[in-house]
């Protein structure tokens, strides 16, 4: 299974995402492959230094994590799609994702950029919830 995680720069939330939800579903025998993406980024862009930081603390390399245009992918390729918030989910669809390759999390996950290291933690956080959910999802198919 091709797992995309998707948000608006590929610089914060979908990195954090895609490298926790490699982390679970190695700990869990899951062969998935993990990618992000952003729907308003060019690609190369490096995660922010917030978003390395806090995932340091939980053992989690981002250092070398670089941006990619969702434009740059061939979707055909994904299985599931997990955008971070309603709207990505939106240009999703616009792009011709149908809605059933769609995860939605229980509620939008808050976008930590432009705030201080505790939000960026906050938002690590929040994700990690969310993502206990997915893991179940992915376990269950």
């Amino acid at each position: 299974m091709k797992i995309l995680f998707v948000c608006s720069g590929n610089t914060c939330r979908s990195p954090m995402a895609h490298m926790m939800f490699e982390r679970m579903c190695s700990e869990n025998n899951l062969d998935i492959e993990c990618r992000g993406a952003g729907t308003e980024t060019m690609t190369g862009i490096p995660a922010s230094d917030h978003s390395v930081n806090a995932m340091r603390e939980i053992g989690i390399d981002l250092s070398g994590y670089r941006s990619t245009s969702i434009r740059a992918l061939l979707l055909d390729e994904f299985d599931l799609f997990v955008p971070m918030t309603y709207i990505h989910a939106l240009i999703l669809m616009q792009l011709g994702v149908p809605k059933s390759k769609i995860y939605m999390f229980s509620n939008d996950v808050s976008d930590p950029y432009g705030g201080d290291i505790d939000r960026y933690r906050r938002t690590r956080d929040e994700i990690e919830e969310h993502l206990k959910g997915l893991l179940e999802f992915v376990q269950n198919k």
